[in-house]
């Protein structure tokens, strides 16, 4: 297989694990955990509700984040996941769910946008506010992706942080040579653009909420972590 191909392959492999579907170890269950998320989004998409948006946005966000803080606080959950199943089969059963919460994440934004689409239209023409979303979607999706490429999609998982030990060498190569955090501040972007296409002014504030929520993650939980494990300078 061609090297471009293979890289092209991986990219994909990337952009759906980011969105919650992890392909190289999709099983029966986390197939039909997919269709069955995929049908509700649907379902709700067609019922156009701005009221049932913010609730599945609202507990999308609080399972995300429980999820997050549970299994990674000091003394959290991961430890437990590992004495019970060991390590390899309690990563892939954390891994299962924390991909069903990274879709939901995710999709409950996009719903967000879609039922309260229009509203910035009021403030800028949509011809402005559709070249700013696709600028900011061409700048935050791709940092985001090879940001992923150089780390790996375990470590896009937090896998260093379930072993808690390093689960590979870090490298300050692509967007890291540019951004201290390219995934937690313009990998963001692509979420902005997209509201910014919706006219959404509830989007960009959800996004925002969602983007200051990570950040609190990272300050209180990941990066002692990183500290601790890879150096200081990999924090910075």
């Amino acid at each position: 297989m061609p090297p471009f191909v293979r890289r092209l392959g991986s990219i994909l492999e990337i952009l759906l694990a980011m969105s919650g579907i992890i392909l190289r170890r999709m099983t029966f269950a986390r197939g039909v955990s997919i269709l069955l998320s995929l049908g509700l989004y649907i379902y709700l998409t067609l019922l156009n509700n701005l009221t049932i948006a913010l609730w599945y946005f609202a507990a999308a966000t609080l399972i995300h984040y429980v999820l997050l803080f549970g299994m990674f606080a000091p003394n959290g959950w991961s430890q437990r996941f590992i004495d019970r199943f060991g390590e390899e089969e309690g990563f892939r059963r954390y891994e299962a769910l924390m991909a069903f919460v990274f879709f939901h994440n995710g999709a409950s934004i996009a719903l967000a946008c879609t039922t309260s689409a229009g509203a910035l239209n009021a403030f800028a023409p949509s011809y402005a506010l559709t070249i700013g979303g696709f600028l900011f979607s061409f700048i935050g999706l791709p940092a985001k992706t090879w940001a992923t490429y150089i780390v790996g999609i375990d470590t896009y998982y937090y896998r260093d942080l379930f072993l808690r030990r390093p689960v590979g060498e870090f490298r300050v190569a692509g967007p890291y040579k540019v951004f201290r955090n390219p995934m937690y501040g313009v990998g963001h972007l692509h979420g902005y653009g997209s509201a910014l296409v919706a006219a959404s002014l509830l989007g960009l504030v959800l996004v925002a909420f969602n983007q200051a929520c990570v950040w609190i993650f990272y300050w209180t939980v990941e990066k002692p972590h990183i500290e601790a494990v890879y150096g200081a300078q990999m924090s910075e």
